[in-house]
């Protein structure tokens, strides 16, 4: 959302109280606006001294209120994170206060706001009593959408009591609306979960009912117009400049709709299955560059959407996978954009010659117990890591690996030894999928990253080895392999013992690197029958697609990709003459360019890599000899 929404919004005010309807005062808010607006698209510089950022989907930098891990972040879009206030309690959602200085949230469930300072992250200001409810002075219930004005004034959606309120810095009550639970704006509001601020100080209210409505008061608290929503359970509704509606509809399946406030709907986002399915989004907002962001609570995500063509483009957190580590969230509530100065195409190339950032750094950062090639490995939400099985002493390895990324101890054993696997972490569980030692295996193991416990959980229906894993949308997907008497062309979808064919591959594929990324599947190199390939091919698994990427610089097989940083990273692997390769490579998900951005310090093939927040963990792999090495990869 433009910010200029939320500090146009100082116009609320003028409902408090006679004196501000006056001449004077609406100049006075005017002088406000300007002086908050003077630096907008620099806030990030001037605020926080963060760094200007690339044109790209997410034009600054995103505040996330992260209600179930009870913190807000700021991440960058490279999916780093650059500020936290941690120890909240439930903040379910957050917005930057007027000047960028602090943020605001409501603590839903806990009944209560807070204020924190970017500066100090020290809390600021509060108002409510801890997991009190209540309705006088003081008290909330349930309260929703926190947002302060430039005069220092605060409303609030105060739900199960129905009601608006608005309050002073000093904790006074300036004026309640609502009241009566029943749809009858402005004496009445069905459950008020949203009162978002608008240029002309009125409010948008959103009432869950049911049935739900959208109501638009004017600066005085008057009704202007109200249309019953043509989606249950609306949420956090915003009025665009255009004059329509943007709205979520907090269910499962979810869905984010464009309307007019006549109810008819101009544009809808959100799936019955795939990378698009929505799982209660809670709110949706325009960006300045016309993209909509919309935190997918219950997904544990916040993504970005091109309305143009429908297709998610930036993605923070993993799909159906809550956790606290990095670059995972836990039911987000709440965004706001905090913009940035844009580097135009000229200063990017002065920056990329000019900084070693469009590199990577790599660092040894530990040793896996024994030399092993053919790991498979995947991410908790912990931040450790899992290894599982592999090739170590030229025989196959029964051994289950987990701790920190630099340390990782045996802990347990798989039902038998294999390599050449994948792995993926679903629903709280690590499943290790295919390998085997002299033939193909069609097992499905599954392993406790708790204990290391691992046991037989199903069968893939042929065996399949030399394959790549993915989770996308709460699903897991398996890609290309060998059965033992043929090269494998499918993309399987996995939903517990049932595998369905989503894709076709042009050709039989073993030993490409696979990877997640904005709800698609790419897979870049590998082995067909015709040898070592150079395509980066794009599946999209909602539609059964398969396309053509782009091409690597050479034909290269046995090399992980990794998907971080908004990029993907492929690592070392080996080309046609069979020789090894240090060369790291990044990939573009968008136009599929490819440039070599660094090199390992010695040429691995079968190594096995994963994400680890921004970073890119490499596990042993295979040159002139097999190591035993933990680098550590930083774009």
């Amino acid at each position: 959302m433009r910010r200029a929404s939320f500090v146009l919004a100082a116009l609320v005010a003028a409902g408090c109280s006679a004196s501000h309807h006056s001449a004077h005062a609406v100049q006075h808010v005017r002088t406000v606006v300007r002086a908050v607006s003077a630096v907008p698209d620099k806030a990030a510089q001037s605020v926080l001294d963060l760094p200007p950022i690339r044109r790209g989907p997410l034009p600054g930098y995103l505040l996330i209120a992260d209600r179930d891990n009870n913190r807000a972040l700021l991440v960058s879009p490279t999916k780093q994170v650059v500020w936290q206030s941690t120890n909240l309690r439930g903040p379910d959602d957050a917005f930057f206060t007027p000047g960028y200085r602090s943020i605001i949230t409501n603590e839903e469930f806990n009944d209560t706001l807070t204020e924190v300072s970017l500066r100090t992250k020290r809390r600021i200001w509060r108002y409510g009593h801890d997991a009190v409810p209540g309705s006088s002075p003081g008290y909330l219930n349930t309260p929703d959408d926190a947002y302060r004005l430039p005069r220092g004034t605060t409303t609030i959606a105060d739900i199960r009591n129905c009601r608006i309120v608005l309050l002073s810095h000093s904790k006074r009550v300036l004026r309640v609306l609502g009241g009566s639970c029943i749809h009858d704006p402005p004496r009445g509001f069905a459950s008020p979960n949203g009162d978002t601020p608008l240029r002309d100080g009125g409010l948008l209210v959103t009432e869950i009912g049911p049935p739900g409505w959208i109501d638009r008061l004017d600066a005085r608290g008057g009704l202007v117009w109200s249309v019953r929503s043509p989606i249950a359970y609306p949420s956090d509704a915003q009025l665009l400049r255009n004059g329509r509606i943007l709205v979520s509809g907090f269910t499962i399946p979810g869905k984010i709709i464009e309307m007019t406030r006549t109810g008819r709907v101009t544009w809808s986002f959100g799936a019955t299955g795939g990378p698009n399915e929505l799982a209660k989004p809670s709110l949706a907002v325009r960006l300045p560059n016309g993209m909509i962001a919309s935190n997918d609570d219950w997904n544990h995500r916040v993504i970005i959407i091109d309305p143009r063509t429908n297709r998610i483009v930036w993605q923070y957190g993993h799909t159906g996978v809550p956790g606290a580590g990095s670059g995972y969230l836990n039911k987000p509530d709440g965004l706001d954009l905090l913009p940035s100065a844009i580097l135009r195409r000229t200063s990017t190339r002065a920056v990329r010659r000019r900084s070693p950032s469009a590199g990577v750094a790599v660092k040894r950062i530990g040793s896996l117990p024994q030399a092993a090639s053919r790991l498979a490995a995947v991410t908790l939400p912990n931040g450790k890591i899992v290894a599982l099985g592999g090739l170590a002493n030229g025989t196959s390895s029964d051994e289950i690996l987990i701790g920190p990324p630099a340390r990782p101890v045996r802990v347990g054993r798989l039902p038998q030894a294999t390599h050449d696997d994948a792995a993926v972490y679903l629903r709280g569980a690590v499943y290790l999928y295919g390998g085997g030692q002299a033939v193909s295996s069609p097992a499905v193991v599954r392993i406790d990253p708790h204990t290391g416990a691992a046991m037989r959980a199903g069968s893939l229906g042929e065996p399949l080895s030399d394959l790549g894993a993915v989770t996308v949308g709460g699903n897991a997907y398996v890609v290309g392999g060998y059965t033992g008497t043929r090269w494998a062309t499918a993309v399987l979808r996995l939903r517990g013992t049932h595998a369905s064919v989503v894709a076709r591959l042009p050709a039989g594929l073993r030993y490409a690197g696979v990877a997640a990324l904005g709800g698609r599947i790419f897979v870049a190199g590998g082995v067909t029958t015709s040898g070592e390939t150079s395509a980066i091919r794009v599946v999209d698994p909602a539609s059964g697609t398969v396309h053509l990427l782009g091409r690597l610089p050479r034909a290269i097989a046995h090399a992980p990709l990794v998907a971080t940083a908004g990029a993907l990273y492929l690592i070392g692997g080996r080309t046609q003459s069979g020789a090894a390769s240090s060369a790291i490579l990044r990939i573009d998900p968008g136009s599929g360019r490819t440039s070599t951005v660094g090199r390992l310090p010695q040429a691995l093939a079968d190594t096995a890599a994963v994400a680890v927040g921004a970073r890119i963990v490499v596990l042993g792999g295979a040159g002139r000899t097999t190591t035993n090495a933990i680098y550590a990869v930083t774009p």
